[in-house]
C-alpha cells in the first residue's frame, strides 16, 4: 500500500525532530511546497496517497533538511506577508520580524497620504525584493527604489518582482547603500533591515543560518552596527523634511542606535516598536526640518 500523506507528514515530523526546533512546521511546508497545496489544505488531503515520484523528491529534500540546509532554500520558495517569493543562497530568507516593519511602514504612509500622495520609498540592500516588492504591492501609489550591493541578490529580486508582475512599479539599481542612488535623490521613506550582527556573535546563530545563509546579509564590522551608523549618517541627506527613517535592528542594539538619534539635530521624533514575540525590533525616525547637518545640503521645497 501507498504511503499516504498523513504517513508521511508524520514520519517527516519524527525524522526532523533531532534537527529543528519546529519539525512539524518544516514538515508541513515541504510537503505543501511538494504537493503545491497551501498548509491549510494538507489536513483535509491526509488520505492522499503518494506516488514514487513525490516519495523520492520528498526523500531528497528530507536529507537536505537533516544535513543542515534551510527549508527555503531547500523548496526554493519562501512566504511573505501576502507574496510568494523565490529565494536561493543568494539572499537572506524573509522573516516574520521584517514583516513587522513593512507594516510599520505602511501605518505611516496611511497617515501621511494626504501630505505624500505618491511616496518614493527607497528600500536599502533589498535581498530578495520582500520588502520593496511588498510595499509596491500593498501600497501601489508609491515609487519604489530598491538597491543592494550584490548583483546576484539583485538578480533574483529582479526576477521576483516579474513573478508578480510589479516589476513596472519597482526601480532597482547596485550599489552600497546610498551610493546606488543620485547625490540629490531624496524620498519620504528610507527602509531597510541591513546587516546588523557582530562577527562575534556567529557561534550563537543556529546552524541553518550561520552556515546556509549569505553572510555580508547577516554580519556588519565592529560591534554589528557598521551599516546602521552608514546607513544613519547618509539618510538626513536623502530624507525630505519630516519623512521616515525605517529600520529593522537586533533587539540588544535598537535602543541603543535610538539613543543616538534622540536630540540630534537632524531628527525629529524616534520610536522603537517590538515584533510579534515582544522583542524591540523596528527603529522609526523622522527628518527634522531645516538642511541636513551633512556635506551636501539642500534648500527645503518639500
Amino acid at each position: 500500500m501507498l504511503p499516504t500523506l498523513a504517513d508521511a507528514l508524520r514520519d517527516t515530523t519524527a525524522r526532523l525532530a533531532p534537527v529543528t526546533d519546529v519539525p512539524r512546521s518544516d514538515a508541513e511546508e515541504l510537503l505543501s511546497r511538494l504537493l503545491g497545496v497551501g498548509r491549510g489544505e494538507l489536513p483535509a488531503l491526509g488520505a492522499r496517497t503518494l506516488d514514487g515520484d513525490a516519495r523520492a523528491r520528498l526523500a531528497a529534500w528530507l536529507a537536505r533538511r537533516l544535513a543542515g540546509e534551510p527549508v527555503q532554500y531547500i523548496t526554493g520558495r519562501a512566504a511573505f506577508r501576502d507574496l510568494d517569493l523565490a529565494v536561493d543562497r543568494r539572499v537572506l530568507v524573509p522573516r516574520p520580524e521584517t514583516e513587522g516593519l513593512v507594516e510599520a511602514v505602511l501605518e505611516v504612509l496611511v497617515l501621511a497620504r494626504q501630505r505624500w500622495p505618491r511616496p518614493a520609498v527607497l528600500d536599502l540592500g533589498t535581498g530578495s525584493g520582500a520588502i520593496a516588492l511588498a510595499i509596491a504591492q500593498e501600497w501601489p501609489a508609491a515609487a519604489v527604489t530598491a538597491t543592494d550591493a550584490s548583483a546576484d541578490a539583485l538578480e533574483v529580486a529582479r526576477a521576483n518582482a516579474a513573478a508578480l508582475e510589479l516589476a513596472p512599479r519597482v526601480v532597482f539599481a547596485q550599489g552600497d547603500w546610498f551610493a546606488a542612488v543620485g547625490a540629490d535623490e531624496r524620498f519620504e521613506v528610507v527602509v531597510s533591515n541591513p546587516p546588523y550582527i557582530a562577527r562575534s556573535e556567529a557561534d550563537a546563530l543556529p546552524a541553518d543560518v550561520r552556515d546556509w545563509e549569505p553572510h555580508a546579509a547577516l554580519f556588519a564590522d565592529e560591534d554589528g552596527l557598521a551599516d546602521a551608523r552608514t546607513i544613519i549618517g547618509d539618510a538626513p541627506r536623502h530624507l525630505v523634511a519630516g519623512g521616515l527613517l525605517a529600520l529593522e535592528l537586533g533587539e540588544s542594539h535598537v535602543h541603543q542606535v535610538a539613543t543616538w538619534l534622540e536630540g540630534a539635530h537632524d531628527w525629529a521624533r524616534v520610536e522603537v516598536r517590538d515584533d510579534l514575540s515582544g522583542r524591540p525590533r523596528v527603529l522609526l525616525a523622522y527628518r527634522e526640518a531645516g538642511p541636513a547637518i551633512a556635506p551636501a545640503q539642500w534648500g527645503e521645497e518639500r
